[in-house]
């Protein structure tokens, strides 16, 4: 099934690069606002690294979240501790991202099935008590490792330069894009795919099933590292939740929701997950909901019930997600032409 066809192949970026534009104008020049969209797109990113492992390699993985922690861990320790800049810090987490990546991924992938995500569970949950007890120093516990400022150039400071975090995380963004499409177009992308289909079929060819699913268990997870980088920069800190499983799991839910291994579908599902989430809540705090009885208006006070009932409905009639939907309404479109 091809949700996109070739010759739109790039429309996504399009659709990036008015955003960034977007940022310039009214619409889009509140702070608060940018700072949204600008979580938003780091998210979206985040899901597109995972779409790589779950859509495009058949691999669910319940511990993507520690390599996301690692990369903010890892820049913001080096700048913490050692007072590193913010090029060698995220240079130094990439490369503690690897061989985390590398060292889970070894030993998970030994097995398969539930027990590869049970597996790769253990290794999250394990990363996430280190970090919530500052077990060795490496953290500040449950409270959020602060960014050190002195290590980051001034443009990306204060709320004045909102907007400059917010064209990082889009840039970000668009790098993951082109990253993952050329990976998933590349022969080895084809060969992922042929593991999610059939892995019986692909070691009969004589290739090695496991050093395949472990590149692209290694590039997901370095490239999860990669947007954590930037989150402490658009963030200011690392925090423990960034290792929760809690994390993993909405990862999970921005791929379904937006369409399994459409690339595209995982950007958008990461976008409307996080904008909702975050905009429902201040909707409930400054009194927008006040008027609702309380029956309609406890319910939305609360962002997950309302991303609860959205990603029902989405597997209940559009199982494919937003994409699927898009692809069904391209076909019936065409079908009267």
């Amino acid at each position: 099934m091809i949700l996109l066809p070739s010759k739109y192949r790039f429309v996504p970026l399009i659709f990036m690069l008015i955003a960034g534009f977007g940022a310039f104008t009214p619409l889009i020049d509140e702070p608060g606002l940018q700072q949204t969209f600008a979580v938003a797109f780091l998210f979206g990113g985040l899901a597109l690294t995972y779409d790589l492992l779950l859509g495009f390699t058949g691999l669910l993985s319940f511990g993507h979240a520690l390599f996301y922690a690692a990369g903010a861990y890892g820049a913001a320790f080096a700048m913490a501790r050692w007072d590193w800049g913010i090029i060698p810090a995220g240079i130094f987490a990439l490369f503690f991202a690897f061989l985390v990546a590398l060292f889970t991924g070894t030993a998970a992938l030994r097995v398969k099935g539930i027990a590869f995500a049970m597996v790769t569970l253990a290794f999250a949950e394990a990363g996430h008590v280190i970090v919530t007890l500052n077990l060795w120093g490496l953290s500040e516990g449950d409270k959020t490792l602060q960014l050190n400022f002195d290590s980051v150039p001034d443009f990306f400071l204060g709320v004045a330069n909102t907007r400059n975090l917010y064209l990082l995380a889009l840039i970000t963004l668009a790098i993951i894009y082109l990253a993952v499409w050329w990976l998933t177009q590349s022969s080895v992308g084809r060969v992922w795919q042929a593991l999610r289909e059939n892995e019986e079929r692909v070691s009969v060819l004589g290739l090695r099933p496991f050093s395949f699913k472990l590149i692209a268990f290694v590039l997901a997870g370095v490239m999860a590292a990669f947007v954590g980088v930037v989150a402490v920069v658009v963030t200011n800190n690392a925090n423990p939740v960034m290792a929760s499983t809690q994390t993993t799991i909405s990862l999970l839910l921005m791929v379904i929701l937006g369409g399994i291994a459409t690339r595209w579908g995982a950007v958008i599902g990461g976008l409307i997950y996080v904008v909702l989430s975050q905009r429902l809540t201040t909707l409930d705090t400054q009194g927008a909901l006040a008027g609702l009885p309380e029956w309609i208006g406890g319910p939305m006070s609360e962002p997950a019930f309302i991303l609860g009932v959205i990603f029902i409905l989405v597997v209940m009639f559009s199982p494919g997600g937003i994409a699927g939907a898009l692809y069904r309404l391209r076909l019936k479109i065409a079908s009267f032409k």
